[in-house]
């Protein structure tokens, strides 16, 4: 399950740009990763802020100044989609992740209220999801981004 680390997870480091708004709300986001040796590593989180990587994507990364790892780039997609959304109402935000997860996504809870990041495995219909999201979205419930699509 998304989110999990285990006893052989590292954390990989992404650098991110902020708008003239400020957005994200934060310089670097880390995922937690598996080691598949040779600098390459298994995310084991769905992204937050970072655009154009998804769970389950083999990523490099190198040793930064500080000792931490630096993500360099994608190597090997998932197939995974990642998506973002940010609901208005204290409300809609539970019962929007229960949908999203009946449909088979996975979420993770941003420290942000009601902003969660959705991982969209390639088993499960991306126009379905759109489909929920867009329905919310054209109500102003929510607004929601799609930071990294690999569906095929």
């Amino acid at each position: 399950m998304a989110g999990d680390a285990s006893e052989h997870s590292v954390k990989v480091f992404f650098e991110l740009q902020q708008d003239e708004d400020g957005y994200p709300p934060v310089t670097c986001e880390s995922m937690w990763a598996t080691p598949l040796g040779d600098g390459l590593y298994r995310l084991g989180n769905i992204p937050f802020f970072a655009r154009g990587v998804a769970y389950e994507d083999v990523v490099s990364a190198v040793p930064r100044d500080d000792g931490t790892l630096g993500f360099v780039e994608v190597v090997r997609p998932s197939g995974h989609s990642t998506l973002r959304v940010i609901a208005y109402e204290d409300s809609k935000a539970p019962e929007l992740r229960r949908q999203l997860e009946a449909l088979g996504c996975d979420t993770e809870q941003s420290h942000i209220p009601n902003l969660f990041a959705v991982d969209v495995p390639p088993s499960v219909s991306l126009d379905a999801v759109r489909h929920l999201l867009e329905a919310g979205d054209a109500s102003e419930h929510w607004e929601y981004e799609e930071a990294c699509l690999e569906h095929s």
